[in-house]
C-alpha cells in the first residue's frame, strides 16, 4: 500500500516529477531509482525510460538490444512509449542495419503500434563521419518501414553521402535537424520509380542546419527530372530556421531561404558553439523587427 502524501499526487506532478530527474546525469540509474522508491512512480518512469530507443552496432549494442527486446516481448506496450528511435551506424554497418533479426522485429513491433514512434535520429559514429556506401539502399529501406506513415521530425548528425531524396519518402516531415551532413551526388537516374515517382516534398516547418551546407544547398537548387512531382527544396511552409553564421557557406544559402519564405518565416535563430545564440523575430513581409 503506497503512503501518503506520493499516494495522493496526480499523474501530471508525478510526469513533472519524472521529466526533471531524466534531465539530470545518468538518466537511467536515476529512473530506475526513483521507480523502485515508490509505486507511484515506476510507471511514468518506464514509460520516460521508452521514450528514446537507441538501436547501434551488434558490437557495442548486442546485449542491450537483447534486453530491450525480451522487456518488449514481455511487455509490448512499452512500444507504444517509444517516441523516438535513434540509429547509431558506422559504415561497415549501415547496408546490414535493416538485417539484423532483432533490429527487425523491434521496428516490426512499432509498426503494430497504435502509436509508432514520430522522431527518427540517424546518427553516425562520434569521431568521424559515417559514410553511407549505398544511399539509394539506405532511401528504400526507409520507405518499407513505418516511418514514411508516422515520421514528423528527422535528425541526420555525422553522415557523408546522404540523399536528399530521402526527405521525399516522409510525407508527414515538418522538422528536419542537419548536423555534418554532407550530400550525396545528384545520381537520380538511378533511382527506381517505386522511390521517387509521384512523391513530393514535405511542406517544411523548421529547419535546423550546422556544417551541413552541401545538403541544404542541393535541396536548394536542386531540380529533378519529370518524375518527381515538385521542386526540391519548397520552402513556402517554413517557421523557423537555425544556422551557424560564422560557416560562409552555409550563410551563402541563407538568402535563397529567406527569399523563398518570406510570406511565412516567423523566426531567424542564428547559433554559435561559443556565443550561444542569438534570435531575431521576422514578421511576414520580411522586415527586422
Amino acid at each position: 500500500m503506497l503512503n501518503p502524501p506520493i499516494s495522493l499526487l496526480s499523474d501530471e506532478l508525478l510526469d513533472y516529477i519524472v521529466e526533471h530527474v531524466s534531465k539530470l546525469p545518468l538518466k537511467d540509474e536515476n529512473l530506475c531509482n526513483l521507480s523502485l522508491t515508490d509505486r507511484a512512480f515506476t510507471w511514468s518512469c518506464q514509460r520516460n525510460l521508452f521514450r528514446n530507443l537507441i538501436l547501434g552496432s551488434k558490437r557495442e549494442m548486442s546485449k542491450r538490444l537483447k534486453n530491450v527486446k525480451n522487456i518488449l516481448d514481455d511487455r509490448p506496450e512499452f512500444a507504444n512509449q517509444v517516441r523516438t528511435v535513434q540509429l547509431r551506424i558506422s559504415r561497415k554497418e549501415n547496408a546490414s542495419l535493416f538485417k539484423d533479426p532483432i533490429i527487425t522485429s523491434i521496428l516490426q513491433l512499432f509498426a503494430k503500434s497504435p502509436m509508432p514512434p514520430y522522431e527518427l535520429h540517424f546518427a553516425g559514429r562520434h569521431l568521424y563521419p559515417s559514410i553511407i556506401e549505398d544511399p539509394i539502399l539506405i532511401v528504400r529501406h526507409f520507405a518499407q518501414s513505418f516511418f514514411p506513415q508516422t515520421l514528423t521530425v528527422l535528425r541526420l548528425t555525422r553522415y557523408m553521402n546522404v540523399s536528399s531524396s530521402l526527405l521525399l519518402i516522409f510525407p508527414r516531415l515538418r522538422e528536419v535537424y542537419l548536423d555534418r551532413v554532407k550530400a550525396a551526388d545528384r545520381a537520380y537516374y538511378k533511382y527506381p520509380d517505386s522511390l521517387s515517382s509521384g512523391r513530393e516534398f514535405p511542406p517544411l516547418e523548421v529547419l535546423n542546419y550546422c556544417h551541413s551546407h552541401s545538403f541544404v544547398q542541393q535541396m536548394i537548387t536542386l531540380t529533378p527530372p519529370t518524375r518527381f512531382n515538385t521542386q526540391m527544396g519548397l520552402w513556402s511552409t517554413l517557421l523557423v530556421l537555425t544556422l551557424t553564421p560564422h560557416e560562409k557557406e552555409g550563410v551563402g544559402c541563407l538568402q535563397p531561404i529567406l527569399d523563398a519564405a518570406c510570406n511565412t518565416l516567423e523566426e531567424l535563430y542564428l547559433t554559435s558553439l561559443n556565443e550561444g545564440q542569438c534570435r531575431y523575430s521576422i514578421c511576414n513581409n520580411a522586415k527586422w523587427i
